[in-house]
């Protein structure tokens, strides 16, 4: 998801690094009752994921047909969606989301008209009622034409709708993203996150001159009396990873030879005039794919592309074709940290996707933890800790990570009652740590089979998945032969970090664990004491070792474990002292 850049000094250094805290106060959409507002959504609307009407959950979503026709000077949308669907149980009617004000001017079910009478969709949530039951098993089509203005984009890309600009040469430049609401957005769908659809035929109508790139692979273009279609076709998008974007684009193209025997397309979609930054974007599609492939595993879609796109605005993972701002930000590390964050997503957020937005850290963590794996795949050791020391100063603990109940995008991601920002830094950190603790062979296997479905992913040999917290901790404990769920207890479900306390009795450093609520935490802590390293093994969460009053002693020197910190408290509380002052 998107990041903010911000400048901090380590070590006298000013570095520009990724601030991905400011995720947390970002004012959130409205829910509102101002019917003339193009920015209001109602708050089914608004909802992405959560629990789900029983008819929604008892749908396969086969194949989506998504045709739409942009006019650019009115700001306007005509719409013809159809949806395929495989029923696992009985229905009597079919729910589907779609913003509330669009109108609708016909729906058909197998291509039989369902009369205004048999519909309705109030408040965001189309509900069409069926003359027949279906029947568990039955596969059946939904066809919806519509019109109509999307929701304008109060804050893109934090919070999604449509954003109608122009280029700096006065041309068209339409962006829609669909995070903080969803794919209901811009066409009737399920808005949940295991409710994608399996296959994708996109068709955007636009005028000509005009582009519009689209996620997958670019199968025809097709002019006719002014306008044209470009026709894409793709597998498995993310319900907020589709995209309409529409501007008069130049494209950048190659083609990258992976590891594994395989050629994937590269595209880049820029602005007239962006030709500097797009070359030095585009430079760094094959470093980025080389990183993946050698350190995670295949690009999960080498049949389409991998893909960028100019954006108005900051990143976003559109699958296949990520937004990016265009800003080319020179950076110590020698590589843009938009451009791999984002790109990470197709990864942690295509590949696999949270069954759950309550377990949306395995997207946003993992998506974070890539950079600090990018900067020691490329700079080494200083590079990784120089990453994940920003990360740190930026984890406030505000809400468990993790609840363990069924929860949406907003309740998790914006709302005071869930995590916000603490998904991309601490969801990183518990990564680090977890990788310190099991080791480098069964973490990455634990990745990949939790990325992939198994360990040895290949091209063509592995599926999109669904994660949760609860079935990264089985594969973990699958993978080395052990139970960490005091591990995934403590990280994961609880807010407040374990904090080492120390006492010197005797000519004997003695440490224990401090754990919310006392859980158990046999967390192997190394110690340095006057030069010498001892691991202590604090299999009941206290351990001791030999040490003088006026030994030096150092609490994990290499920085494996993610803990409590009275440095980091006391440089969080200044910097929001200061924040107040410059208020006043």
């Amino acid at each position: 998801m998107r990041t903010t850049a911000r400048r901090v000094v380590i070590g006298g250094l000013a570095l520009l690094v990724q601030a991905t805290t400011l995720q947390a106060q970002r004012a959130v959409a409205a829910v509102g009752t101002e019917v003339a507002d193009p920015r209001v959504l109602t708050a089914q609307t608004r909802k992405q994921g959560g629990p789900m009407p029983a008819e929604q959950l008892a749908l396969v979503f086969d194949h989506l047909d998504h045709a739409l026709k942009v006019f650019p000077s009115e700001k306007r949308i005509e719409g013809v969606t159809t949806l395929t669907f495989t029923t696992r149980a009985s229905i009597r009617t079919v729910i589907l989301d779609l913003y509330q004000k669009y109108t609708i001017s016909g729906i058909r079910i197998d291509g039989r008209h369902v009369p205004p009478s048999m519909y309705s969709n109030p408040d965001g949530q189309l509900r069409i009622a069926l003359r027949t039951p279906f029947a568990r098993g039955a596969t059946f089509t939904v066809r919806v034409t519509y019109a109509g203005t999307p929701p304008l984009a109060t804050r893109p890309p934090w919070e999604g709708g449509t954003t109608w600009a122009t280029t700096p040469g006065g041309e068209p430049w339409i962006d829609t993203s669909l995070w903080g609401g969803g794919c209901d957005l811009l066409y009737p769908c399920l808005d949940h996150p295991t409710l994608k659809p399996a296959t994708s035929d996109l068709h955007y109508t636009v005028p000509t001159g005009l582009m519009a790139p689209g996620n997958g692979s670019l199968v025809s273009r097709v002019e006719k009396d002014g306008w044209t279609t470009w026709n894409w076709h793709a597998r498995s998008i993310h319900t907020y990873g589709s995209v309409l974007d529409v501007a008069p684009y130049k494209v950048l193209e190659g083609d990258y030879q992976s590891r594994f025997g395989n050629t994937i397309p590269m595209r880049l979609y820029y602005i007239p005039g962006e030709e500097r930054d797009a070359a030095d974007l585009f430079a760094e599609f094959p470093q980025a794919l080389d990183f993946w492939e050698n350190v995670i595993g295949p690009y999960p879609w080498p049949d389409q592309k991998m893909g960028v796109v100019r954006v108005p605005f900051s990143g976003l993972e559109n699958q296949t074709l990520i937004g990016h701002s265009g800003d080319y930000v020179k950076s110590p590390f020698g590589w843009n940290w938009l451009l791999n964050h984002e790109f990470a997503h197709e990864w942690f957020a295509n590949q696999l996707s949270n069954a759950n937005y309550d377990d949306l850290w395995l997207h946003e963590g993992l998506g974070s933890y890539a950079q600090p794996l990018l900067a020691e795949y490329l700079g080494g050791d200083m590079d990784y800790m120089a990453q994940l020391q920003s990360q740190r100063i930026g984890i406030h603990n505000w809400q468990p990570l993790v609840s363990g109940r069924e929860r949406s995008e907003k309740e998790v991601y914006a709302d005071t009652t869930g995590p916000r920002g603490d998904i991309y830094t601490k969801g990183s950190w518990v990564a680090h740590t977890l990788r310190k603790l099991i080791g480098d062979d069964a973490f990455f296997t634990s990745i990949r089979t939790l990325v992939y479905g198994r360990p040895d992913p290949l091209p063509g040999n592995f599926t999109p998945q669904f994660g949760t917290t609860k079935g990264f901790l089985q594969i973990v404990n699958r993978v080395t032969g052990k139970d960490y769920t005091w591990f995934f207890d403590v990280y994961f479900y609880q807010a407040a970090l374990p904090k080492v306390i120390t006492m010197r009795e005797n000519g004997m450093l003695k440490v224990r664990w401090d754990v919310p609520r006392n859980l158990p935490f046999p967390m192997p802590l190394d110690v340095r004491v006057d030069g010498r390293l001892v691991t202590l093994p604090m299999t009941d969460g206290t351990g001791e070792t030999p040490a003088s009053a006026r030994a030096g002693v150092t609490i994990d020197p290499a920085s494996k474990i993610l803990r409590q910190s009275d440095a980091v408290d006391a440089y969080q509380a200044w910097l929001a002292a200061r924040a107040a002052a410059g208020r006043r």
